[in-house]
């Protein structure tokens, strides 16, 4: 059976361990992620793209996009590129994690 000192201390600990793994880099890109995600919800009409692009079609994809991203407002821009680098940031983490646990494991 565990003390109650040796609980506090355990308990203390916890708390260091998530805070630090909620301060990290990683916890950090996946928060503006999230806020880039919201941000953007707010900023557009999403149904509206969505309906737009569906009238467009697959063949029309690229070319609507394109469109669609030039003649919209710069914080729409500035969030997609706050999206775009951030995710692209977040896969090269999870690349090289993964190349490193593939190391180890040979």
């Amino acid at each position: 059976m565990a003390s109650s000192i040796e609980k506090q201390v355990m308990a203390g600990v916890g708390v260091v361990y998530a805070a630090r793994k909620a301060a990290s880099l990683t916890a950090l890109k996946l928060y503006v992620l999230a806020a880039g995600l919201i941000a953007l919800w707010q900023l557009t009409w999403v149904h509206k793209v969505f309906a737009n692009w569906q009238a467009v079609g697959l063949r029309g994809t690229w070319q609507f996009l394109t469109y669609a991203v030039v003649h919209t407002h710069a914080s729409v821009q500035l969030t997609l590129a706050a999206i775009a680098v951030t995710g692209c940031w977040l896969a090269v983490d999870a690349v090289r994690g993964l190349s490193q646990r593939g190391a180890l494991v040979h």
